[in-house]
């Protein structure tokens, strides 16, 4: 039913009319708060401006290294504690309540995300606690079928115990509903209190793991299981305190068809893009040797810290461009876009570079000497992922724009996905894992190249040279791994390692001047430029944004 909601119930459809009943006269609500439940007076609506952004990105940050140190920390106590097939089979657990978690709730969250800070960046308030109350209830419906039809399916495939089965069906739901909270915490600008509980919960995930490879129990999910689902109590808990805090009264109202839309097109995207990593695990346990999975597995999960940066980004950044939208500031997701782009490709390549160079030294740390033979495998995934990461801001700003922009990154990532899976299938037969990291790597190109050359011509962005100098260093240092002294472990290749980090910052360091200068110009346009507010922009035209 098409129709705008107002408490749960449909009422008649058709545009917001300024002056009309959704024309919300409350005040704006700004960026992150600084410890405080309530915005700062006379903020404008649109408003998350730089040093909001760089406050909520920083947060992120630490919170996403709690969240990142927690994985490394089971999988590499659980490898430890298991032979490589039984690691394997963990990993493909994990993937498996991934992979089911972006079937819905995945749309969900960026739903959440976009439309939450959209209505708050337009000043309407009990819009956006409205539409929390309805994905909310959505995610929760939705995470706990997706639970038990993942065990079902897992247990059938893998003949699973009972203890796995069941912590299975717990992880799905509770990652399910983790990934959704963590949206409408950010949605609501609660960063400051979203990184406070994902700290404490990732300490507490930590905490059991090593409990339970210390009791030598093999209930190996239990300690995710216990972490994100207190996470989701706690957050849920914080966010029904500012419900009340804020005094919204009842009758905020939305569009649920364009809502569950964007939910659906963004499972999608979200699936063929983010659930293609997951699927890699998956697949490996289909083509190659189970001791091969162990290497693809411990590759997924040494990549995940490299995530680090850009998703803190985007977790800050997504709802910031969504405001501004609202808002009908697009000059700001332009600033935004651009600084955050440059900023990925001149910082993350050296990274990268050091990695490819480092691979066996990480995989005998991770997991022990036996998992060095994987270095091809890392090193390849290696590769997927800076263009996965390099995307990232231009993904956020295509689907915080309005619906033809939105369906770019669902459009690439659906197109990625498929030529990714056709060359698995041709070559993960012969090659293994090797084979399905090939297929990955090509996939994650395609899926990146569209967006970044979108948002490039949609903005006008003259970044081309940047990445063409951040891609090919970290492509020259994928074939310098070929030669025989940097194959395999060595002291040498550490120190090639070091030595490959220092000369990219050196190559870079125009670009990286050229990035300060880009950020202090933004800065200064984003303090000149006149705050946009609800009153000075019509409702109607708010509406045309999404």
């Amino acid at each position: 039913m098409h129709g705008r909601e107002s408490g749960g119930r449909g009422v008649s459809s058709g545009p917001l009319r300024e002056g009309g009943a959704a024309h919300v006269r409350t005040a704006p609500v700004a960026g992150p708060e600084e410890g405080a439940d309530s915005p700062p007076a006379g903020v404008a609506a649109g408003g998350r401006g730089p040093s909001a952004i760089v406050r909520a990105g920083a947060l992120s940050m630490l919170a996403l290294v709690a969240v990142g140190v927690t994985r490394l920390v089971h999988g590499s106590l659980t490898s430890h504690a298991t032979d490589r097939a039984t690691y394997g089979l963990v990993g493909i657990m994990l993937a498996a309540s991934t992979v089911a978690s972006l079937l819905l709730p995945g749309g969900v969250s960026s739903g959440m995300s976009k439309f939450v800070a959209f209505h708050r960046g337009a000043g309407d308030v009990p819009g956006a606690w409205a539409v929390y109350r309805f994905l909310s209830r959505l995610a929760l419906v939705s995470s706990l079928l997706l639970g038990a039809a993942t065990a079902l399916v897992v247990q059938w495939v893998y003949q699973l115990g009972f203890v796995d089965t069941l912590t299975l069906t717990v992880l799905t739901v509770t990652y399910s509903l983790y990934t959704v909270d963590k949206a409408a915490m950010y949605g609501h600008a609660l960063v400051p209190q979203y990184a406070r509980i994902e700290l404490a919960t990732s300490l507490l995930a930590i905490v059991t793991t090593v409990g339970v490879i210390a009791t030598g129990k093999t209930a190996y999910l239990l300690p995710l299981c216990l972490g994100y689902g207190v996470f989701a109590v706690l957050c849920r808990y914080r966010l029904r305190a500012h419900r009340r805090h804020e005094a919204v009264r009842p009758g905020g109202r939305f569009d649920r068809r364009e809502i569950v839309t964007f939910a659906v097109l963004g499972s999608i995207g979200t699936l063929a893009s983010a659930g293609f990593l997951q699927a890699t695990q998956l697949l490996a346990g289909h083509f190659a040797a189970p001791t091969e999975v162990a290497y693809l597995v411990a590759a997924v999960a040494l990549i995940a810290p490299l995530w680090f940066l850009p998703r803190a980004l985007a977790l800050a950044l997504f709802p910031a461009m969504a405001g501004a939208q609202g808002a009908g500031d697009t000059s700001a997701v332009r600033r935004q876009v651009d600084a955050a782009t440059r900023a990925l490709a001149v910082t993350m390549a050296p990274v990268f570079m050091a990695g490819l160079l480092a691979s066996p030294l990480l995989l005998r740390l991770f997991g022990g000497s036996d998992y060095a033979g994987g270095a091809d495998v890392l090193r390849i995934m290696l590769c997927a992922s800076f263009f996965g990461i390099l995307q990232v801001p231009a993904v956020n700003a295509l689907a915080s724009g309005p619906p033809a922009q939105t369906r770019i990154p669902v459009g690439s990532a659906v197109a990625g996905c498929l030529i990714g899976l056709g060359v698995v299938i041709t070559t993960a037969g012969p090659l293994g894992a090797i084979g399905v990291a090939v297929g990955y790597l090509v996939g994650t190109a395609v899926t990146a190249a569209i967006p970044l050359l979108a948002v490039a011509r949609i903005h006008r962005l003259a970044w081309g040279p940047t990445l063409a100098r951040a891609t090919g260093l970290v492509a020259l240092t994928a074939l310098l791994t070929r030669f025989d002294g940097l194959e395999s472990f060595s002291w040498g290749a550490v120190a090639v390692a070091a030595a490959a980090f220092a000369a990219a910052v050196v190559l870079l360091r125009g670009d990286l001047r050229q990035l300060l200068t880009v950020i202090r110009a933004h800065r200064v346009a984003g303090h000149v430029q006149q705050p946009i507010t609800p009153e000075a922009t019509p409702v109607s035209a708010r509406r045309k944004q999404l």
